[in-house]
């Protein structure tokens, strides 16, 4: 396989010097747009077209510009309008004042330039357009450094071998919409240009990984798909430490670390017991899938393929935050404004520090030198804050000589400096820089986005996330139940479990109709407490949970399990079902959660129901107390009922001890895990 030295990409240095636009809102026709960064004078600015068939083989040519210079505030534009039928390229250099390249062909755009600010500094770029991309408003894809020469040189008959569509990867031009840019709307012929407005992104529909870290077997996450609702595009994972969540987050990170450069998993990362090494699969809604897999399974290197996709098949961008987020104190002045700055840097690891190629203070320096970007990436660490973070850049002097800084302000003439930003606020700068100039195409995989802040920023965090999550997919692994909304759930959101059973990790998911069955009788207003952070705090449990009918049962069976000797092996479920009624739903969705260890205890006045349940939860323990309510009720509006506690709920009744022992060390042997006694 054809291989690019990561040392080779020059993937920064486009940025630096000219912008790349595309407008590609009035279909059949599109806009690219080259404007020099300002401060810089591009000499010999130099575009050709070279029309491609299937095999990405030159077929025809011409030149689309002459030779320029390309300055600030004057920027380049070239027209392309994609024909309905193969009448032959055509490239007009006048009539409409600007470059105009007429085709139905795929093609690519080479663009070159011999110098920068008078300085001998050449340089080169190639654009791949598809006329499918096209067709459904696609913005073309651009190659850089060594990855722009390969494919030029395969493509002009002077390489014999493609570069393998693992090794080669451009990235997508930034699309502007016809808002956005005052497009110039031109007639080509007698045909008026019009056409949509905003393209759709193609979706991912799942996650299939197995033989990484504990997924010994295949695993199958199922992502949530936007809709415009807040919330719908949002999947949520869940789990106990050390069941797998990171390693599935780890599985999105390294395709895009693949579709980047390459990835390697050492001999720690790959389950010994899978016998083909390493497989991972991203599935999108159209049936193609990019597949990551190990070329043998003893070594470290991998392989990725196209499944149902184009020779220069249909790209995706992952933008993956991991839990560890940190940068150094004193940086250097690097700017970049790639998303995926993490892809820059060797495989990742947990233990390594980030920030090492400075890629995502760069960010933070492209942030800090565009006051629109800065305004928008504020606001939103406000939205969260609940105040302005009022941050800039600054150079200090220092013994090892000049370093920049993040600077806070904190008071009216107080300041500190990087070293004194706390935990949290780092690691929302690294989750709100990934989202503030997010795409709705754009995956954004977050590891852990609760970690060291306040729990009302968490809730913030999580209402930020929703919004976002309303036209792209979002994936969050979490430990926090306030990142659960219901609401979320109820317009498309899915929720994911990962556990461990008998040492292998898997993934479980419930049916949409389970949720949405419980969405509609969730509780409202009337018992919000059904489905509240308490019974979401229960999703992350290891396994071992008792779900009661009410909030008295909740409250007063671990007193129970206390007064007549029985160790209390489980969870309750929240603050109960919210009525007999619901315990159907709950067991329902913890079983296709994947928990195994599950007790049902209810009131001994509705063996119907009980009866129901166990044929229904075969695997479920369905107990009854030995009377009919939790603690004695006097006669009011209704008659009366004798429990099984006083009626101050204080003390189990002396002739109810002995059968409540009986009927809860069934209960806490079947929550206790099997390999532990009980006394």
């Amino acid at each position: 396989m054809w291989r690019i030295p990561w040392s080779r990409r020059q993937w920064t240095a486009v940025d630096r010097i000219f912008d790349v636009q595309a407008n590609l809102s009035v279909y059949p026709a599109g806009v690219l747009s080259f404007a020099a960064r300002p401060g810089n004078t591009i000499t010999d600015f130099h575009i050709d077209i070279v029309g491609v068939d299937s095999r990405v083989r030159g077929q025809w040519g011409d030149p689309v510009t002459l030779a320029q210079s390309l300055a600030p505030g004057a920027p380049l534009d070239v027209y392309i309008f994609t024909t309905s039928a193969r009448t032959g390229p055509c490239v007009v250099l006048e009539r409409v004042g600007v470059p105009t390249i007429a085709t139905a062909d795929d093609f690519l755009l080479i663009v070159s330039w011999t110098g920068v600010n008078g300085n001998s500094n050449p340089g080169e770029i190639v654009i791949s357009s598809l006329a499918s991309d096209r067709v459904e408003g696609r913005a073309p894809f651009l190659l850089e450094g060594g990855d722009a020469v390969a494919l030029r040189e395969y493509t002009l008959g002077k390489a014999e071998l493609l570069p393998s569509i693992a090794s080669i990867r451009g990235r997508r031009i930034r699309s502007i919409r016809r808002a956005d840019w005052p497009l110039r709307q031109k007639t080509h012929g007698s045909t008026k240009v019009s056409g949509p407005s905003s393209p759709s992104p193609i979706r991912v529909s799942g996650l299939t990984l197995r033989g990484l870290r504990g997924f010994r077997y295949d695993a199958h996450l199922r992502l949530a798909q936007p809709t415009g609702a807040l919330g719908s595009g949002l999947t949520i994972v869940v789990g106990a430490n050390n069941a797998g969540k990171s390693t599935v987050w780890e599985g999105f990170d390294a395709l895009a670390r693949k579709s980047k450069s390459d990835v390697s998993f050492s001999e720690g990362r790959r389950n010994r017991l899978t016998v083909d090494g390493v497989y991972i699969r991203l599935d999108r809604v159209d049936g193609s899938a990019y597949v990551l897999r190990s070329r043998n399974p003893d070594t470290s290197e991998t392989v990725a393929e196209w499944v149902a996709a184009p020779a220069l098949g249909e790209q995706f961008e992952i933008v993956s935050v991991p839990s560890r987020r940190q940068f150094q104190a004193s940086f250097g002045k690097m700017i970049t404004t790639d998303r995926d700055w993490m892809m820059s840097g060797s495989d990742f690891s947990r233990s390594r520090q980030f920030d090492q190629s400075s890629q995502f203070t760069g960010r933070l320096f492209d942030l800090h030198n565009d006051d629109a970007k800065k305004s928008k990436f504020d606001s939103l660490m406000a939205e969260v804050l609940g105040h302005p973070l009022n941050w800039t850049i600054d150079l200090a002097d220092g013994q090892m000589g000049q370093s920049y800084y993040l600077k806070i302000a904190t008071g009216e003439g107080v300041n500190h400096t990087s070293e004194g930003l706390g935990d949290g606020i780092i690691s929302l700068l690294f989750i709100v820089n990934a989202l503030y100039d997010s795409e709705p195409g754009t995956l954004v995989t977050i590891d852990e986005p609760e970690l060291s802040l306040h729990p009302q920023h968490v809730r913030r965090l999580g209402r930020l996330i929703s919004r976002f999550a309303s036209d792209r997919q979002i994936v969050v692994f979490t430990h926090s139940p306030a990142l659960i909304s219901w609401d979320d759930i109820a317009a498309g959101a899915e929720i994911a479990r990962v556990y461990k059973h008998k040492d292998v990790s898997q993934i479980a998911q419930p049916k949409r109709a389970t949720v949405d069955d419980i969405t509609r009788v969730r509780g409202g207003w009337v018992n919000p407490h059904v489905f509240g952070s308490d019974a979401n705090a229960t999703l992350f449990l290891d396994d071992g949970i008792i779900v009661v009918e009410g909030q008295e049962d909740a409250a007063l069976l671990p007193s129970v399990f206390d007064q007549v000797g029985v160790p209390f092996n489980g969870s309750i479920f929240g603050w109960g079902s919210g009525g007999e009624g619901n315990i159907e739903r709950i067991l329902r969705l913890l079983s296709e959660l994947g928990f195994v260890r599950v007790a049902a205890v209810l009131d001994n006045d509705v063996p119907h129901t009980a009866e129901r349940l166990r044929k229904m939860f075969p695997n479920v323990l369905v107990a009854e107390i030995p009377a009919v309510d939790i603690r004695d009720k006097p006669a009011r509006n209704f008659s009366g009922k004798t429990g099984l506690m006083d009626a101050r709920g204080k003390q189990v009744k002396a002739d109810l001890v002995d059968p409540a022992r009986e009927v809860l060390q069934l209960v806490s042997s079947h929550l206790a895990p099997k390999d532990r006694e009980l006394t």
